[in-house]
């Protein structure tokens, strides 16, 4: 029995070395086989916080704008005629200020058989200063300054000051919709002409003028395409003084503009003028009106509009238009690591059972017994 039990012992520490030996050489399981898939990805992220949310950048509104236009007639034979119009507009906006300088100027002549001098049957011009500031994009306060000269109404000089609102009621790339409200007032220097009433009078006209009135506008603007435009603009002012001329006087002015792009920055444009006086110098018409056909040289230093493109949609039958592009082929994972050749590991980790105590080998049957 102490034989046996001799022999049996090694035998038994040997099998717990060699199970013990295989459970550490396990090598860890191979990589792409065994791993958990990686996490889903959004195909849109989203602001993560503020410092994250998308930034809106103002439209830029600094430009500069410049308009020249020119007209004439000229006829000759029994009867001669010349008439000129010419008319220049400045404006530029730089941020929330804006400037326009305008300046207008009508001159007619004209000549009847058997005259020989002729003898000048228009002659005004007049100057315009304004300055916007924007309070808001469609809000801004205006102060308006003018000057006339006109020889056959009567003013040697006219000065007129209008502060006021301006209100952009509707505007987009096609069309502009405002009004104007604020205050005018008036002076006039009378020239000689001026101050004698039709028919003379006993007493001649002040050789000044000064009037106080209420002031509102209206103007649209509209482009049809990219090459034919149309303004106009109405005018009211409404006196609240007396003058020598009468008691709460009222003035309309009238204007309408065409203009019909032709090549290198000209354009022709058609123009009516009208403007009513319900009390005028005595002998002068209330109504005067006028026509101008004349050529225009525009020019500015805006930048086109860009074409805002539509953000792209995710993948769908309905605007998937092109066949989408061949998958490629996911990189392959990398070898595991080989174990050592006395003890290669199992294709799937188990847990090592306990080891189990090998059977007793017979004793040879020549063995002595006990």
């Amino acid at each position: 029995m102490r034989k046996l039990s001799r022999f049996i012992a090694p035998l038994g520490i040997a099998a717990l070395s060699l199970v013990s030996s295989r459970a550490f050489a396990q090598s860890p399981p191979a990589i792409g086989a065994a791993a958990p898939p990686p996490d889903a990805k959004a195909l849109v992220a989203g602001p993560k916080g503020p410092a994250d949310a998308p930034k809106i950048e103002a439209p830029k509104t600094d430009e500069t704008n410049v308009n020249v236009s020119a007209g004439g007639l000229i006829t000759t034979g029994n009867s001669k005629t010349v008439a000129l119009t010419m008319n220049g507009l400045f404006d530029m906006r730089r941020g929330n200020n804006g400037l326009l300088v305008g300046l207008i100027g009508n001159y007619g002549e004209s000549t009847v058989a058997p005259a020989t001098e002729g003898k000048a049957t228009a002659q005004n011009i007049q100057g315009k200063l304004r300055y916007d500031r924007y309070f808001l994009d469609n809000l801004s306060g205006f102060l308006i300054t003018t000057g006339r000269h006109d020889r056959f109404q009567g003013i040697a000089f006219r000065l007129n000051l209008d502060p006021g609102v301006k209100l952009i009621a509707y505007k987009d790339e096609a069309q502009a919709f405002w009004a104007e409200a604020g205050y005018d007032f008036q002076f006039d220097a009378r020239n000689d002409a001026g101050r004698a009433p039709t028919p003379p009078a006993t007493e001649l006209l002040a050789a000044t003028r000064t009037d106080h009135s209420g002031r509102a506008f209206v103007g649209y603007r509209r482009n049809f395409n990219s090459a034919v435009t149309f303004s106009t603009g109405l005018e009211l002012l409404q006196s609240f003084v007396k003058t020598d001329l009468g008691s709460a006087d009222t003035r309309v002015n009238f204007d309408a503009n065409v203009a019909a792009k032709l090549d290198f920055g000209f354009s022709l444009g058609v123009g009516f003028n009208a403007r009513y006086d319900r009390l005028p110098i005595p002998g002068r018409n209330q109504l005067d009106t006028s026509t101008t056909l004349s050529l225009i040289y525009a020019w500015s230093d805006a930048a086109p509009k860009k074409k805002e493109e539509p953000p792209p949609c995710p993948e769908c039958p309905s605007c998937a238009t092109k066949e989408p592009a061949p998958a490629q082929a996911p990189a392959p994972a990398p070898e595991a690591p080989k174990a050592p050749e006395t003890a290669p590991a199992p294709s799937t980790p188990t847990t090592p059972a306990a080891p189990t105590t090998p059977a007793p080998t017979p004793a040879p049957s020549d063995a002595p017994k006990p």
